[in-house]
């Protein structure tokens, strides 16, 4: 044997020795579609020797009834010529068993430029796809049970931009799930909106730690939303990359807790204080005016001969007088006095900021004022009504109490003289000195 042929003996050789070593089966057929080659990987996919292989084709292999792509794509190398990178299923005829591949095939041209076989590289994708069908379940089932939580479930990246939202999430920015993934807040709401929202984003990136803690959001209906957030960092290398956030609509148990609020803070018949928010706001008022070296006055009143009208016209129509008492004194009151209802016809107003004279002044407008309220009963008839007002003015060492005491006190000297007119200290001094 010459030179020149040992040598193309060891190039085939090498050739054949790395065709086996490429991790893919690699093949050739001719225009009949019969094997002309396959390297080791084929040989023991189809249990044969490369001499048994040659002259045989796909269908001494494989049930081409459930494997058309085969004959599809060999039809169109042979053919047409034409070079064809695509997914094969093909089923095995000995045992039924279902394999995925990868593969490119392309024409083989003689000297004259005629199509006279083909070659083929197949990858057996078969776990891959069998993985992804798997993860694809997953994400069908995982995204079922987070779009069915009646919270936001959401992921960002640590430039806050979303990396997965729920249903929920992404329709209260008014984005689809696919849409609003790559988007930051700011890209879809209101720049203030967006910081008041991102503040524990980027504590918990910034931090490393778990952030838990409310949130309020203004949602794209302009109508303001209240969460309870926990949001867990995701660490990556000893970096946090990503953080996970689960947002519970807690909207109703903060408007039931202000609503409970107002009616611990608010009188139920008359809209005005309660007893104890007036005294304790009372209080807050009567510290700041000694601060600042100011003067609070106690104005308590009642309604005269409340009983009379009660027993007389019935507890309807004293609701409608106790009514008509309040919102005949708020015309008199400026908008920083506080007005409270301490008894069932007992009322307080704390005037802050003032002196005697503008105490007496506010005292004056609201007797005058229940004076000229009219409630009427029956065909017409006109239920005649007043009150009578006592007052008592601070100094830098009164207490609450001792306001109050003072303030009753000179609402039972009203009483005494006649009813319907106010009664202060400085009045009854004068009165004594003449």
């Amino acid at each position: 044997m010459d030179s020149s042929a040992e040598a193309l003996i060891a190039q085939v050789t090498q050739l054949h020795s790395t065709l086996n070593q490429v991790g893919a089966y690699v093949f050739t057929k001719d225009l009949q579609g019969r094997y002309t080659y396959g390297n080791q990987m084929v040989c023991e996919l189809f249990a044969c020797s490369l001499q048994e292989l040659v002259g045989r084709s796909a269908a001494d292999f494989f049930d081409l009834s459930a494997s058309i792509q085969i004959q599809l794509s060999d039809q169109r190398v042979l053919q047409q010529g034409q070079r064809v990178e695509m997914e094969e299923v093909n089923v095995f005829s000995h045992s039924g068993e279902e394999r995925v591949y990868w593969s490119v095939k392309q024409p083989l041209f003689d000297a004259a430029g005629a199509v006279v076989g083909m070659c083929g590289v197949s990858t057996d994708i078969t776990e891959r796809r069998r993985l992804e069908t798997r993860l694809r379940e997953q994400k069908r089932l995982l995204d079922t049970v987070l779009n069915s939580l009646d919270a936001l479930v959401y992921m960002k990246d640590h430039q806050r931009r979303y990396l997965y939202a729920n249903a929920n999430a992404a329709q209260l920015f008014g984005q689809t799930q696919a849409s609003i993934v790559g988007k930051s807040d700011a890209e879809m709401i209101p720049q203030t909106e967006a910081d008041r929202f991102g503040i524990m984003d980027q504590r918990v990136l910034g931090s490393g730690e778990k952030s838990i803690g409310e949130e309020t959001f203004v949602d794209v209906n302009g109508v303001d939303r209240h969460y309870w957030s926990i949001k867990v960092p995701i660490e990556s290398d000893g970096h946090v990359d990503a953080y996970v956030g689960i947002s519970t609509d807690i909207t109703e148990v903060v408007q039931l807790k202000e609503k409970f609020r107002d009616l611990a803070n608010t009188d139920a018949l008359t809209g005005i204080l309660s007893r104890r928010c007036l005294l304790e706001r009372a209080e807050h008022e009567l510290k700041r005016a000694r601060r600042a070296g100011a003067q609070v006055a106690i104005i308590a009143f009642d309604i005269d001969k409340f009983k009379l009208v009660n027993d007389g016209y019935g507890h309807a129509v004293g609701d409608r007088a106790i009514i008509s008492v309040v919102e005949a004194c708020k015309q008199g009151l400026r908008g920083t006095d506080l007005f409270g209802r301490i008894g069932g016809d007992e009322f307080v107003v704390v005037a802050v900021d003032t002196d005697l004279a503008g105490a007496v002044a506010a005292a004056e407008r609201m007797r005058l004022g229940v004076f000229n309220a009219v409630i009427s009963v029956g065909s017409g008839q006109r239920v005649p009504i007043s009150s009578s007002f006592g007052l008592a003015l601070s100094d830098l060492d009164t207490s609450l109490d001792e306001l109050l005491s003072r303030a009753d006190a000179m609402l039972y000297e009203a009483k005494q003289r006649g009813r319907n007119q106010v009664c202060y200290p400085e009045l009854l001094d004068g009165a004594d000195s003449l």
